[in-house]
């Protein structure tokens, strides 16, 4: 039940299958308007080398599967996989020039580091990897795989998932190429009298948007299409929308709400409910004295009966208060509610209450076999043998419940254990971090039990050798889902059917007032390209990828509208407002980053012209409207009170001499005039072999950070996934 989910923590299994559904537009029929000139299997290309839709699909699969995925939106995937096959080609390209490749020792090294949490032994104290080790478990958890073992399959798909041979490509050629990188004894003096002296300096400033808003400085369209076409590198003109859209949510209505009140409050007493197209009634006594609860919950309740007791204490962990503190303080036979819990309405009966195990002492015997997560790199057994070998240890103990020590001691997989005979300790009803099946045995069985339990470690023979015991109590509980009615989702979607034909061949605002005046959550979203992510307040929808399918499509053009439904029956109506191919520049998409550089240049200008030939800051000051600020700085702490971080103003600081005032500095936030009054050098200094590794691990950073970016930004990019994608 809904509300025993705030209570009951489920443990996480470390072993699970994790499945994405492949999704339509990569299956089948991939290609949509594919150029009977071109190879109709080629998505496009980086430096000549092509990237084909098997590539990309299987990319895109391996993304899907990522559990850090999971819930990832079409448009999301794709670009992932685009941008990775990107760098997979170029980093192939450059190793082929470069003739070196990725070594088997490497492989395994890599392999063993990943596989070391569920076997320690791959890797020694000193972070060596036992290479052939390695190779053999890879090797064993590979046949099993193939064999159909489950948690086999999941092991090697994660290793497969992270794409170990592009992954340790690239990590190979950064390295080649960033162990070029140096630090000399010039950067390393440098740098230590930028961060270590320091210059007390008066200055006279003003902020960007401040100047601009008082002396009426603004920017074009055509200075931004001005500027974006002077910078072709840097704004690459790719195939963009602008898009108003218009969201109906199915959300229950105050009418709704109020019916599920009702119907909810009439289990609270005996009342009779009429079939009128079967003709017949049916007396429900109320729900507080019914006596068959499981078959009453059943009935009427969209979560199913739960018959697990629980204690007073988990009753806290509940995170709505009105429901918590209700239940804290109810005994057998209230009923709570019914109450409105985020999305439900929800009615508990106290049903029953009883001792109960709160927690169990336990010892075992571990049995793992190869594949397993048993911590024992010496097991040679499969799953069926380690079945079995569980099996007959079990009919030995139970003959002779001594032999149970010596057992956990000689022949148990949890090396840990072994060595205090198996024993585990206590483990809680709703602990964390057990193996889900061990815990649930543990808690649900009297002392003395001994039985065999798999888990995905193994095969346990789980001995309960104590328990501790509280009241529990079990909650029956009426829940049901406050959804939209079939009235409020009919009146939705003639709302949202009457806007779209209303605003054909309107303009893109008369679109969004009537948008608003209908109720409707109202966005806009500029420079949207084919494979955006996301779309402002519509991620619940799910329709983001269709919106952009739509929009991207021969058939729709600017000023056109599509209707879209959700799988709950919210509508969304999408607008159309300008549509840009590849090379037309569109000036909303680059408004946003584009317009602050305009801005900051015309502001520089136009103080320049104001202070005109003053060298003197506080003539400066005046003459820009401001005052004389002073400050301690330097390169590594150029920071001005309020304004912020400036590292051009530290660079300045400490490069002029005293007494002399500084041109115009275009900072981050503002434009500055310097005069510097004092400055303390750095303290001398003869080694500067710190310095040096420094100034070197920044500059083997750097181009490992920007080093792929630079490669597609420079090489050539074909990208025809709006083509043949649907």
């Amino acid at each position: 039940m809904a509300v025993l989910s705030e209570i009951r923590k489920r443990s996480w299994l470390l072993i699970g299958v994790i499945g994405v559904s492949l999704l339509a537009f990569l299956i089948g029929d991939a290609f949509s308007q594919g150029s009977i000139f071109g190879n109709p299997n080629e998505l496009g290309s980086v430096a000549g080398t092509p990237i084909n839709i098997q590539d990309y699909n299987t990319t895109y699969n391996r993304l899907s599967r990522n559990p850090q995925m999971e819930g990832a939106g079409e448009n999301i995937l794709s670009e992932m996989a685009w941008n990775a096959l990107l760098s997979e080609r170029i980093v192939a390209n450059q190793m082929d020039k470069l003739g070196v490749g990725v070594s088997e020792q490497a492989y395994y090294e890599a392999a063993g580091r990943f596989y070391n949490s569920i076997n320690p032994n791959l890797v020694d104290a000193n972070g060596r990897v036992n290479v052939e080790l390695t190779r053999q478990f890879m090797g064993q958890i590979q046949a099993n795989a193939q064999a159909g073992d489950r948690q086999s399959m999941f092991f090697y798909e994660q290793w497969e998932n992270i794409n170990p041979q592009a992954m340790l490509m690239q990590q190979e050629y950064l390295k080649i190429v960033s162990s070029g990188a140096l630090g000399t004894d010039v950067d390393a003096r440098f740098n230590h009298m930028l961060n270590n002296g320091q210059a007390n300096i008066s200055l006279a400033a003003v902020k960007y948007d401040e100047y601009a808003s008082t002396n009426g400085i603004t920017v074009t369209d055509d200075e931004i299409n001005s500027y974006i076409k002077q910078y072709p590198k840097r704004f690459k003109i790719e195939p963009t929308v602008n898009l108003a859209y218009a969201y109906f949510p199915a959300r229950a209505s105050e009418q709704d709400i109020a019916q599920l009140s009702s119907e909810m409050n009439a289990y609270l007493t005996p009342h009779v409910i009429r079939d009128e197209a079967a003709g017949i009634s049916d007396s429900i006594q109320a729900f507080g004295s019914a006596t068959d609860i499981g078959s009453y919950v059943t009935r009427f309740s969209e979560v199913p009966f739960d018959s697990t007791y629980y204690t007073r204490e988990q009753f806290n962990s509940i995170q709505d208060p009105g429901l918590r503190n209700a239940l804290v303080g109810a005994n057998v036979g209230d009923v709570v509610g019914p109450l409105r819990v985020q999305d439900t309405y929800q009615l508990i009966k106290i049903n029953d209450s009883k001792m109960i195990t709160d927690s169990a002492k336990t010892s075992h015997i571990l049995i793992g076999f190869v594949g397993s997560e048993a911590r024992n790199p010496n097991i040679t057994r499969n799953q069926e043998e380690a079945r079995v070998l569980a099996d007959s240890l079990l009919t030995q103990i139970r003959a002779n419940p001594a032999l149970f020590n010596q057992f956990a001691a000689n022949n148990s997989d949890d090396l840990v254990a072994a060595q205090d005979n198996g024993n585990i300790g206590w483990v809680g009803r709703f602990q964390q971090g057990f193996a889900e099946s061990y815990r649930n045995f543990a808690v649900n069985n009297p002392r003395g039990t001994i039985e065999v339990v798999p888990s995905q470690f193994g095969y346990h023979i789980i001995r309960i050798d104590d328990v501790k015991q509280l009241q529990g109590y079990q909650l029956a509980g009426i829940i049901r889902m406050l959804n939209p009615s079939e009235e409020t989702r009919s009146a939705i979607f003639t709302t949202s059917g009457r806007l779209a034909s209303e605003s054909q061949q309107k303009s893109a605002n008369d679109f969004i007032n009537a948008a608003r005046q209908a109720g409707a959550e109202v966005n806009t979203a500029d420079g949207i390209k084919r494979f955006s992510g996301t779309l402002t307040g519509l991620s619940e929808t799910r329709k983001e990828a269709d919106i952009m399918r739509w929009a991207f499509s021969s058939d729709a053009k600017s000023g056109n509208l599509e209707r879209f439904e959700t799988a709950e029956g919210g509508q969304v109506i999408a607008y159309l407002v300008n549509k840009f191919s590849e090379g037309q520049p569109n000036v909303a998409a680059h408004r946003a980053e584009v317009e602050p550089l305009i801005l900051q240049r015309k502001v520089v200008e136009h103080v320049k012209q104001k202070v005109g030939a003053n060298n003197e800051i506080n003539s400066i000051a005046s003459a820009l409207g401001t005052n004389v600020a002073v400050a301690d700085i330097n390169f590594s702490r150029p920071n001005i009170d309020g304004y912020g971080s400036e590292m051009r103003l530290g660079g300045a600081a400490m490069g002029l001499t005293e007494g002399r005032v500084s041109e115009a500095i275009p900072g981050m936030f503002g434009v500055y005039y310097i005069r510097v009054n004092n400055k303390t050098a750095a303290a001398a200094k003869e080694d500067f072999q710190s310095e040096r590794r420094a100034v070197k691990t920044s500059n083997r950073q750097q181009i490992m950070n920007t080093l792929l970016d630079s490669f597609v930004d420079n090489e050539k990019v074909k990208d025809k996934r709006i083509k043949m994608l649907r």
